[in-house]
Order: C-alpha cells, then structure tokens, then sequence
C-alpha cells in the first residue's frame, strides 16, 4: 500500500507542476480564422456572439450547426438568418431554402469575402479581393470602411489591416440594390438586397465581425450599425457554411470541446496510463526459507539396525553386513567372491593392502557365521569389527 501512495504523490505532483506551469506561461494565440462562436481568440466571434442581444434589443439568438434545408421546417417568417463564414456557395436546396425564407419575408444577414455559386448568380452579384485583382487601397498598412449613409455615424471611418479587409463587391444590380458602406477606394463592403418580403444584407468583410477588431476601438459601432438594417427579429445563427457540421457525434463531444474539461480528460487519462503502467510491475513476494532435506539414510539404517538388535535376529543383521561387504570387494577391487580359495585372499591382500592372515581370520569368521544357525551378540560385534578394520585405509 505504502508504494501506491508513492506512484499516486508522483503522479499528483506532475499534475500539480502542469497546472503550474499553464498558471504561469503568457496565453498563446490562435490567429487561425475560426468565425466560431464560442472562441476568445483574434479571429474568432465571441465578442459578436455577446454583443447581438445588445443590438436586436434582447431577441433570442438560436445557434446550431446546420444547413439552411435542414433548418426551412422550423424556421419563421418573421425570423433573422445571420451567417458570417469566408467562403459561400450553398448547393442547390439550402440555395433555395434561403431565397424561399427571405422571399416569405424573412431577413438574412451573410458576411462572407467569397460569394459564389447558384446563390450569387440568383442574386446577380459577385465578391472580388483587390490582393488578386492587381487593385491596390492604400500604400499603408491599414484601411477604412466608411458608411454611405452619413446620418448613422457622421462619417466616421473605422480602421482596419488592409489584408483583412480586401474584399469588395464587383458585381450587383445598381437598380435594386443599396450600397451600404465603402471601403477607402470607394468600392462597396456592404449592400442591401430585396427579395420578395424579405432583404439580404450582403458583407464582403466577415473579418471585421471578429475579437481583434470589436475589442479594439470604436470598431463595434460598425458592427451594431451594420445589423441595425436587420429588423429587431430573433436570430438564427449557423456555422455550418463555415465550421461545418460540429454536433456531437461522440458522448466526449461536450467534454472535448470545453478546453478546462478537455485538459481534466487528458490529465485523467495519463494518470490512469501511469498508474497501470507502475502497477504493470510484477510484485514479489517474500520468499519463505525452505531447508534442505536432510540426509535420512543413516537415521534409517540405525532405525532399522535398532529394530533387528532389539528382536535379536543377530544372524540376520550378519548375513546383510557380510552381503555389503561383499559387494563393496566386487565393485571396489573387482573380484568375485564366488569362491574363496587361498588365490582369492592372496589377490585381495594385493589389492587392498591388507595382510592375508588378517583376511583370513575376517572370511573364516563370516564362513562361521554364514554356517551357524544362530550367533550372539558378541560374535555380531566381533564380525562388525572385523569389517571396520577391513574398511578402514
């Protein structure tokens, strides 16, 4: 137990020095052109997101991620469609949702730098950007989107990078159509469409609508001025034609689209990896002392000695003496002791170093023995002797 909770300090502690360490670091940017709703970064349309209640007066803002098609059946007439994306051309049935639901008097507002397609050519408009059009705006680094209509704001002009905002609408029929702000080479950024009971507010600059311009300045007043031409209506806002479809598709979708609960996920998941990984370790345990088996044999012949001594079977206890040492002659000196004969003790003496009359008085005592019916205790200890002394170099 006491190496869990030293693998669960370890892994505590570098969470505990992660969380530190994000605390402490400079919040990096995103600068990639998101649009999203719900993202703090530069380019992103948090500060928009907040600011509509304030411009349609408390009207509900709907946001979703879905096509114009998928949103016909639930949408009203008196409703606001507002998408902001860089790049526009619905396919043919959101094409024909939209121009039905503004045609029914609804209104849409669309900021997009490329308006193309079926949906441009219905209209009859079109989107040019002066960076590929070899038009240029001004030799310095930042230019102005003024309003035509000098009763909105007396002719301010809000400021701008001049890369964020060189779109412009090259085509559209002067007849029906109102210009709504130019850009400082007097090309139209913003117009007005009618269609059937309903308008189109068209804007080349969906950049602007962005964090890093309405937190700056005055460049909110051309955000809130610019939506005033939508009738105080609740508002529909897709992503769609930019984010795409962005439902969750997974149970972690909420999770991972929430960046403090995103991290918590993360963190969790390496711990746990940690934590099977210290556990993975084979653990061992103690291993317990185990004696060796003693050698029982002598304990055996002494036991079964014993048993014969007490039963006083002397003569048998001889006979299996006298085998021994028999055996012990055959295997040690290689000799058979079929038959003893004077060459036998002769050879034997040779090869034991013995002296033959000693073998002698040892092979008649085991030829007494191996004849009599019985011995005595005595004569047992005697033969014994006899072979201890033979045994002994």
């Amino acid at each position: 137990m006491r190496k869990d909770w030293k693998y669960i300090l370890y892994v505590g502690g570098a969470i505990a020095l992660f969380v530190l360490v994000k605390l402490i670091t400079p919040k990096q940017y995103n600068w990639n052109v998101t649009l999203a709703h719900d993202d703090k970064d530069p380019y992103g349309t948090y500060a928009l997101f907040n600011l509509l209640p304030d411009v349609l007066e408390k009207k509900r803002i709907k946001h979703n991620y879905k096509t114009i098609y998928e949103l016909k059946d639930s949408l009203t007439s008196n409703e606001n469609i507002l998408i902001v994306a860089t790049s526009f051309n619905p396919d043919k049935e959101d094409c024909n949702a939209l121009l039905a639901h503004v045609n029914n008097g609804g209104n849409a507002f669309i900021s997009s730098q490329y308006i193309w397609g079926s949906f441009a050519d219905t209209l009859d408009v079109g989107t040019r950007d002066y960076l590929f059009s070899g038009e240029t705006l001004l030799k310095e680094d930042s230019t102005s989107i003024t309003f035509v209509n000098p009763q909105l704001d007396t002719m301010e002009q809000y400021w701008y990078r001049k890369d964020n905002i060189q779109n412009h609408f090259d085509e559209f029929d002067t007849v029906k159509t109102t210009i709504i702000a130019r850009n400082s080479n007097g090309k139209p950024v913003t117009i007005r469409i009618p269609f059937g009971k309903g308008n189109f507010i068209l804007n080349a600059t969906p950049l602007a609508f962005t964090n890093i311009y309405l937190l700056a300045g005055s460049n909110s007043n051309f955000v809130s001025q610019t939506l005033s031409y939508l009738p105080i209506r609740d508002v529909n806002w897709t992503e769609y034609y930019h984010l795409g479809r962005m439902e969750a598709t997974t149970p972690l979708r909420f999770i991972l689209t929430n960046e403090p609960l995103r991290w918590a996920y993360y963190i969790t998941l390496f711990a746990i990896l940690a934590f099977m990984i210290f556990e993975a370790k084979r653990k061992q345990r103690i291993i317990p002392i185990i004696k060796p088996l003693a050698n029982t044999t002598l304990e055996f012949v002494s036991t079964i000695g014993n048993l014969y001594f007490q039963n006083g079977n002397h003569k048998n206890i001889a006979e299996k003496k006298i085998l021994f040492l028999l055996d012990h002659i055959r295997t040690q000196y290689m000799l058979s002791a079929r038959e003893i004969d004077d060459e036998f003790i002769k050879t034997l003496a040779l090869k034991s170093g013995k002296s033959e009359q000693e073998l002698r008085v040892l092979f008649r005592t085991i030829h007494f023995i191996q004849s009599a019916t019985e011995i005595s205790g005595e004569q047992l200890v005697d033969l014994n002797a006899k072979i201890e002394t033979f045994n002994r170099r």
